[in-house]
């Protein structure tokens, strides 16, 4: 018997059909007696039958057939028992790994851009006011935003006046640790002279504050600087497209009517249809209308550019607009009227 057979405890092997005839003839020859003719000879010897024979099982291979079997048995009941379980407790999706941003860490330590622009535009108004006849107004003003502990003259000597009329907060330069510049543009009013020699000049001033998170609000942590003003810079404006001098002098009076009853206060008078042109206001006039052209192109909507000069507190002061017109029919008959009017984008 096979050891596979004997580990896994299966009936012996079943002798084939062929050595239970050769058995079986093997014992009929000897307990056969022999013929007459026969006798006096000396009887051949048959060969020995073929069969299975019982072999005794040593201690050590019953001990690994019963390993075997005993291992054979806990995988088989591992696996049902993992089957199992899986049905009633289903293996739980591994949870999404976050990817960590570094630009959000970052941004953890930043200044709140908003309330950063509010603290120093008002600081900056009250940093560059002052006026020798009152000096304890500023420093009141200026110990709202400062950090506790800064002297609130920041560096004047006490003399002087001048005026802040615009404060234009720019850009937030974030440096981490909830620290931050911000860029504000000011307007200042500069009094010189006395009496019959007072003099006003006006002009702007950059300005760089330094802020900070502070405890529950932003704080200015300390002097401001001055800094540059932008400078003007090169810019190549498109092609102007062609123009249809056909249609342009068609339709100039058309603007020219929708410019005064605009200047008027009565837009709609003169405006298409569903056009939506909001009212420019008391105190402007059209003093002319300087040139009109109207693109090239073709359908029932196109749009040319207006010169035009517009009277305003005893000055005149001439402006360019996009005006766009549609071509509005009633019955047989068909007219242009101005749909909307904007800046022109140069």
């Amino acid at each position: 018997m096979s050891a596979l057979r004997k580990m896994l405890n299966l009936p012996p092997k079943e002798p084939k059909g062929g050595e239970e005839e050769n058995a079986a003839s093997g014992d009929v020859s000897v307990g056969t007696p022999l013929p007459e003719s026969e006798k006096g000879r000396t009887p051949s010897r048959a060969p020995a039958a073929l069969g299975w024979a019982e072999e005794e099982e040593s201690s050590g291979r019953s001990a690994v057939r019963k390993a075997g079997r005993v291992a054979i048995w806990l995988v088989i009941g591992l696996a049902a028992f993992t089957g199992v379980r899986t049905w009633i407790f289903p293996a739980k999706p591994p949870a999404p790994i976050e990817q960590a941003d570094p630009q959000a860490e970052a941004r953890k330590n930043n200044v709140p851009e908003a309330e950063a622009q509010q603290v120093a535009a008002r600081f900056a108004r009250s940093y560059l006011t002052w006026n020798a006849a009152d000096p304890d107004a500023r420093a009141k003003e200026l110990e709202a935003d400062l950090a506790k502990g800064i002297d609130p003259k920041l560096g004047w000597n006490g003399a002087g006046v001048q005026l802040v009329a615009q404060t234009i907060p720019g850009t937030v330069t974030q440096v981490g640790g909830k620290r931050a510049r911000v860029r504000v543009d000011v307007r200042v009013s500069v009094v010189t002279g006395s009496g019959n020699k007072t003099r006003t000049a006006t002009s702007w001033r950059g300005l760089e504050v330094p802020v900070a998170q502070g405890k529950g609000r932003v704080v200015v942590t300390g002097q401001p600087a001055m800094v540059g003003m932008p400078t003007a810079a090169e810019y190549k404006a498109p092609d102007v497209p062609e123009a249809d001098s056909q249609l342009s002098g068609l339709t100039r009076e058309t603007v020219a009517d929708f410019l005064k009853s605009w200047a008027a206060g009565d837009a709609d008078q003169a405006a298409a249809p569903g056009a939506d042109i909001q009212p420019l206001g008391s105190g402007l006039r059209l003093d002319s209308l300087d040139t009109w052209v109207v693109d090239a192109g073709s359908g029932d909507k196109r749009t040319g550019t207006a010169t035009v000069r517009w009277k305003l507190g005893g000055a005149q002061i001439q402006q360019t607009y996009q005006i766009t017109l549609t071509k509005v029919s009633a019955s047989s008959a068909s007219r242009w009227q101005v749909e909307a009017v904007t800046a022109k984008t140069a």
